[in-house]
């Protein structure tokens, strides 16, 4: 993270039609030979907050991947399609006025689906069958059994009911698909339905008040000024504890060595481990052996010897 460095966060607000790999496609042109990543693939359909991980950046996957989503999503009713959202296929229609889609009934139908679920990944996704992508088979019209998956709805709101369309706000586990959740709605209600519109507001501890456009990014990586974007390592982590190392330390811990702490000063389970400047350098595990604390690296991160000063 020196001066001709970047590593962090790049929270990105993501524009519809376009898929998450685009999104790096477009910060690449500007950051030859940097690793990038994302977290949480938001399908072409979907806007709002992509992370993507920079550099250094690429190791917070692990400690930020579990991260709860937000969403805003618009279900129609009455339609149903092959990919579940309104890209697919229309493979069935019904009359509306046949279905009881009061908003009580709708209410009672979203209870259902709050707390640990299972859903059957949609045909159309990514999720490997014997080593190929499900949606590789889907294109072929082969369809093939899912193991359902359990996921879990930490709220499921009732926005807005405008027939034919439904807007919900979800916040749910990982790996939970809007767009089956659309489906199994529609599905329970007795009419169908899919998935219209998803912004997801929220990505784990990164939100839309960090998010920027992508015609913004690359107005500024276009003039050399995307580090002023950056969310820093450490702050990308901040909901964990920290403790601040001296020199003799961070050679240490730079070396996979362990530290030591009063048990007031240190932390058990996950926390940063920072250099004399509150650089984040390694993501460390505390455990306790008697009144004493050790803690050990999980992961390094590489920072500029100027940085740290040591």
């Amino acid at each position: 993270m020196g001066k001709g460095r970047i590593d962090g966060v790049l929270v990105v607000d993501k524009e519809e039609g376009i898929t998450s790999y685009d999104v790096i496609r477009k910060v690449k042109r500007y950051l030859r030979g940097v690793k990038i990543g994302y977290l949480g693939t938001l399908d072409p359909l979907a806007t709002g907050v992509l992370p993507l991980l920079i550099g250094e950046g690429t190791k917070l996957a692990p400690f930020l991947e579990n991260g709860q989503k937000v969403y805003d999503a618009t279900i129609r009713l009455g339609v149903t399609t092959d990919t579940q959202d309104k890209d697919g296929r229309v493979i069935r229609e019904e009359d509306l006025s046949r279905w009881d889609l009061t908003p009580e009934r709708i209410e009672e139908v979203l209870g259902e689906f709050r707390g640990r679920i299972k859903q059957i990944p949609p045909m159309f996704s990514s999720k490997k069958y014997r080593g190929r992508p499900l949606y590789k088979l889907a294109r072929r019209g082969i369809e093939v059994e899912r193991e359902p998956k359990e996921v879990e709805i930490y709220e499921l709101e009732l926005r807005d009911v405008k027939p034919p369309f439904v807007r919900v706000y979800l916040r749910c586990s990982k790996g939970t698909y809007a767009r089956t959740l659309a489906h199994d709605i529609g599905e329970r209600l007795g009419c169908g339905g899919h998935l219209f519109a998803l912004r997801r507001l929220s990505n784990g501890p990164f939100t839309e008040k960090e998010a920027m456009g992508l015609d913004e990014v690359v107005e500024l990586a276009s003039r050399g000024r995307l580090k002023e974007a950056i969310i820093p390592l450490g702050e990308a982590l901040s909901f964990l504890p920290s403790v601040r190392l001296d020199d003799e330390e961070v050679w240490k811990v730079r070396h996979g060595g362990q530290i030591e702490r009063d048990g007031e000063e240190g932390f058990l389970g996950l926390g940063r481990l920072l250099n004399s400047r509150g650089d984040l350098l390694a993501v460390g595990e505390g455990v306790r052996v008697g009144r004493r604390i050790w803690i050990r690296p999980v992961r390094v991160f590489r920072i500029d010897q100027e940085q740290e000063e040591v």
